[in-house]
């Protein structure tokens, strides 16, 4: 019986790979890795169905870190088969919350997601592993992983959560953002910062723009021209002056996007591509813009 392909890679540029999920019949997220001359750099693990550890060990010979763009679920899920990780420091709490899933409940998971032709192969075996507490390092704006002959540096831009971080390799010119800045970027959460927050953090990000091409993100990829679109579309919503497009958000609730959206998908009306869900409360307050410590 042939090994059930849980993964596959691609390669993008010299020594970095985009990763999914190859056995389900619809990627739940894109994790990267990069190598370097002393140890290798995995961005993000996705949602934790097979060892991505393992898959990495077929790509490289070098020792693997792992670093997440943000704390949801669909890029730390994978996580649990590493001894540590790399988070911004913001996003740590959150990434906590995390913990408690049972490796039981991933493998129903695999099974009613993946391919007819897989479902019957699929065992609770060491594809899946249990989301206990492990080992965080904290990460701040403008840290370096330094890989020997390549250097990826972290560039905050919260917004999406308080934490998202994007991390830019030099060597390519590619900026690997995670969510916070593409075609749906969901500022909809109770972890989501004011929009008049994630506009400074855009405008951080804009003050690199000029040190990559390519945005390879958490679900899709952009140009970097994107950045502008981003901060056009936030300054309407800002100023009030955007479509205020009504919607069901991903969490069930009514939510707002930026700019008007075709029926059946997300893509916008007028052919541009960044667009953002937000809640009407959240644009100039409605969110904490610094960590607050309280009692419960």
């Amino acid at each position: 019986m042939a090994a059930i392909p849980y993964f596959k890679a691609e390669k993008i540029a010299d020594g970095s790979w985009m990763i999914k999920n190859a056995f389900v019949d619809q990627s739940y997220a894109i994790c990267y890795l990069i190598e370097g001359r002393d140890f290798a750099l995995l961005i993000d693990s996705i949602i934790g169905l097979g060892n991505l550890k393992a898959f990495c060990g077929t790509l490289t010979d070098k020792p693997v870190k792992l670093v997440n763009t943000h704390a949801h679920s669909d890029h730390v899920g994978g996580n649990f088969h590493f001894d540590e990780c790399w988070i911004h420091h913001r996003d740590i709490g959150f990434f906590q919350t995390c913990i408690g899933i049972r490796k039981e409940q991933l493998f129903e998971m695999a099974k009613q997601t993946s391919l007819p032709e897989y479902r019957d192969q699929i065992e609770p075996d060491d594809n899946f592993a249990d989301w206990n507490p492990m080992k965080v390092f904290p990460l701040y704006d403008g840290d370096v992983f330094d890989l020997g002959d390549r250097t990826i540096e972290v560039v905050e831009v919260g917004g999406h959560t308080a934490g998202s971080i994007v991390l830019i390799d030099h060597k390519t010119r590619i900026a690997y953002t995670g969510d916070a800045c593409n075609g749906n970027t969901l500022l909809e959460f109770s972890n989501s910062l004011p929009i008049i927050s994630y506009m400074r953090n855009l405008l951080h990000l804009k003050e690199h723009q000029q040190e990559f091409d390519q945005m390879y993100g958490g679900h899709e990829t952009f140009d970097a021209s994107l950045v502008d679109e981003a901060i056009e579309t936030v300054a309407k919503v800002i100023a009030g002056t955007d479509d205020r497009c009504e919607r069901t958000g991903i969490l069930g609730g009514p939510v707002l996007y930026a700019a008007e959206k075709v029926m059946d998908g997300y893509e916008r009306v007028d052919g541009k591509r960044f667009n953002m869900s937000y809640i009407p409360s959240k644009v100039l307050s409605g969110g904490e813009t610094r960590q607050v410590i309280r009692a419960e």
